[in-house]
């Protein structure tokens, strides 16, 4: 937006001093631009609250207790057990 607004400016200016062809290829440019950053920032942030929401999801499911089996949610105390597992605290020190 803010190359946009810059063209847009070169334009007026170079058709306010009698330059048409820059003045018309600047203001082609900025509309090109405001175009493409209205049309895409919407596009953008849609794939990104896609993507957030598939890390969320696959997050939960990969974080689970070894040995319970329930889900570790964040701010759960885990440690990897003597396998290497990823287990809640608690449930390691129940089987110790």
């Amino acid at each position: 937006m803010v190359l946009a607004t810059g063209l847009a400016v070169v334009a007026l200016q170079s058709l306010r001093r009698g330059r048409r062809v820059r003045g018309v290829l600047a203001g082609l440019g900025a509309v090109a631009l405001g175009y493409t950053a209205v049309t895409e920032s919407t596009d953008v942030m849609e794939h990104l609250a896609e993507d957030l929401d598939g890390e969320a999801a696959s997050e939960t499911v990969r974080l689970r207790c070894a040995s319970c089996g329930d889900p570790i949610v964040p701010g759960q105390s885990r440690r990897p057990n003597e396998n290497n597992e990823i287990v809640h605290e608690a449930c390691l020190t129940a089987s110790a």
